[in-house]
């Protein structure tokens, strides 16, 4: 892609712009249609069950646009037809369209004009079904001037952007709540605590929900992908969510076939012995931990965090479930990376004692790889979406594939 055209684009990268005012505006001049849409919110999850209920839309027939955030790799991934990633000439060219067209397009933050593109791409595919993650928490969200019934799910509660959001589940939930309007469908993860979800489903009536439905706490067998055996628990049950809310909203039976699905970053695997999971607050770690003992693994971390996370809480967390504890710092182009010293800084004081830096964030990576030289050893990667995406630019490196030459840094394969 162009690198003018990057710098154009993500100079409006830092910072959040929550409110609906601008895109509300934007919006009318981009929607040609009123496109079905299943849009999910939640603390954690979501990006499961975007993926699963994409996966499973196409499976049924439809052709489909989906839109995620953030990126792992590739700013194209976050928009997507029929599984696949927006080509570089179209964002360009959309970009530059939506430019000359908006009059309140100087105004519009990086997230807002990525999901304008992605509808007006949308528009021009032709797709049947739209799936929406919500950026952040819901009713404030961009995505939210999505003002026709829809099918919506929220997957879970948990306490993170809790300086924006709320400093309690039920203000969270209330946030979320949100992208509920009038003749919607919602389901609700199973993981939120039944009072809560008792609280919720009254106030999305309240607001003209069509229907309320809470997931189940257990997931059947056949939501065990044949393709990803190492699933956790929370993350069947959000594949049982997202069938579900196809089978209601589609009004008719939908195979659970998750053969060759695919979901970056949730417990993946490079090859193997590199495990690349985007947990990145105490709930996601906390379920990442439970996922951990369940396969029997103690592998060594290599972890990164944005500075507004509860970094002593994930920590503290992760330290009993792995060995070596290796540290990057992501604190280079913006202000919401936490430093190798503010990681330092932030941790208890026995677990300070196993941190490794080897001076810069290469070196490090290295060090951390070089115990794959054990072949019963593996290496977890998380904390958070810039990390996974330094470590897969790091692997993609000369200095990378120089290290593990047999290893393919972008691959698919996932167990």
């Amino acid at each position: 892609m162009n690198i003018s055209f990057l710098e154009d684009l993500y100079k409006r990268r830092g910072g959040i712009k929550l409110g609906l005012g601008r895109v509300a505006e934007a919006f009318p001049a981009v929607k040609r249609r009123a496109i079905p849409v299943y849009h999910v919110a939640g603390t954690n999850g979501k990006g499961t069950a975007v993926y699963a209920l994409d996966h499973l839309l196409r499976g049924a027939g439809l052709k489909t646009g989906c839109f995620v955030s953030p990126h792992i790799t590739d700013f194209n991934e976050r928009i997507l037809v029929d599984g696949k990633p927006i080509p570089d000439a179209t964002v360009e060219r959309l970009f530059r369209e939506l430019e000359r067209e908006l009059t309140i397009f100087p105004e519009l933050s990086f997230f807002e004009i990525t999901f304008l593109l992605a509808w007006r791409w949308w528009e021009e595919c032709g797709i049947e079904r739209a799936v929406v993650e919500v950026g952040l928490g819901g009713r404030l969200d961009a995505t939210n001037a999505i003002d026709w019934p829809k099918t919506d799910l929220i997957t879970s509660i948990g306490l993170d952007h809790t300086q924006i959001l709320g400093r309690t589940a039920e203000e969270i939930a209330a946030e979320k709540l949100g992208i509920v309007h009038r003749g919607d469908r919602l389901l609700l993860g199973p993981t939120i605590p039944a009072d809560l979800a008792a609280r919720m489903e009254q106030d999305a009536l309240t607001a003209g929900a069509r229907s309320v439905e809470r997931g189940p706490v257990n997931a059947p067998d056949r939501f065990m992908p044949p393709t990803q055996m190492s699933l956790s628990a929370e993350q069947r049950a959000n594949l049982h969510l997202a069938h579900r809310a196809v089978a209601l909203t589609e009004g008719r039976e939908i195979a659970p076939d998750f053969s060759g699905l695919f979901i970056p970053g949730r417990f993946q695997r490079l090859h193997d012995r590199i495990i690349l999971d985007v947990a990145h607050n105490p709930p996601a770690m906390q379920a990442l931990v439970k996922h951990l003992t369940a396969q029997r693994l103690r592998p060594s971390l290599l972890f990164g965090a944005m500075k507004d996370k509860d970094i002593g809480a994930m920590l503290d967390l992760l330290a009993p479930a792995v060995g070596e504890i290796f540290v990057v710092g992501l604190d280079t182009g913006g202000d919401r990376g936490a430093s190798v010293e503010e990681l330092t800084g932030r941790a208890s004081a026995p677990l300070r004692d196993r941190f490794r830096y080897e001076g810069d964030n290469d070196a490090t990576m290295i060090a951390a790889l070089a115990t794959l030289r054990d072949p019963r050893a593996t290496l977890l990667v998380t904390g958070s979406f810039f990390l996974l995406e330094r470590f897969l630019g790091f692997l993609n490196s000369p200095k990378g594939k120089e290290l593990l030459p047999h290893l393919q840094p972008c691959s698919r394969g996932v167990r």
